[in-house]
């Protein structure tokens, strides 16, 4: 009898086990066909996928063996998802400091954040003033995401280069509200130099 009762409880263990396999793979596979709908630009089907694979990592980030890592990585993916759809203020969480409000330890969802501020500030601009102001909320973003992870080169050229637009636009060679380029997600569209 005892020997039954072992077979039992070692079958029931291999069952559990194969479900939480089951259930870890679709969600793999379900996160794989998410970041093809990104590449694609398909980005409804992806938040929905993104949103549910939150909600699996946020219980499996209560395992040590497994931690948080998963779990930002799906929230830094679904903030890239929003950003490329021009959802800024989904992105941006309210305070004085958003990057700050971002774990330390999530660095690409501070790097999004700090993005979507830059972008936040460059929609609002109008006058010298704003303009300014914008530009030293997004220098303050991509300054605490390279307080975090010190050799961030995107972060550490995005910063070079929002500090030398401020100071163009501070000594007027530069026009307030002017861009280097928000008519489409890689920028201004051009042809071929003349």
């Amino acid at each position: 009898m005892k020997g039954v009762i072992g077979y039992v409880a070692g079958a029931l263990l291999f069952a559990l086990l194969g479900a939480a396999l089951l259930t870890a793979s679709r969600l793999e596979r379900g996160i794989a066909e998410s970041q093809q709908n990104l590449v694609t630009q398909k980005y409804d089907d992806s938040l929905a996928t993104f949103d549910n694979a939150e909600r699996y990592y946020g219980y499996a980030s209560r395992l040590p063996w497994i931690g948080s890592g998963p779990l930002n990585d799906v929230r830094a993916r679904r903030a890239t998802a929003q950003y490329w759809q021009r959802q800024y203020g989904t992105i941006v969480p309210e305070g004085t400091e958003p990057v700050a409000t971002v774990d330390e330890d999530n660095i690409a969802m501070q790097m999004v954040v700090a993005n979507a501020v830059f972008r936040v500030g460059q929609t609002g601009s109008k006058d010298k003033q704003t303009t300014l102001d914008a530009l030293d909320t997004s220098i303050n973003a991509y300054l605490t995401v390279l307080k975090n992870t010190p050799r961030h080169e995107n972060a550490a050229y995005n910063y070079e280069y929002l500090v030398r637009l401020r100071q163009e636009v501070e000594k007027g060679r530069r026009k307030p509200g002017e861009s280097d380029g928000d008519d489409g997600p890689e920028g201004r569209g051009g042809g071929p130099t003349p």
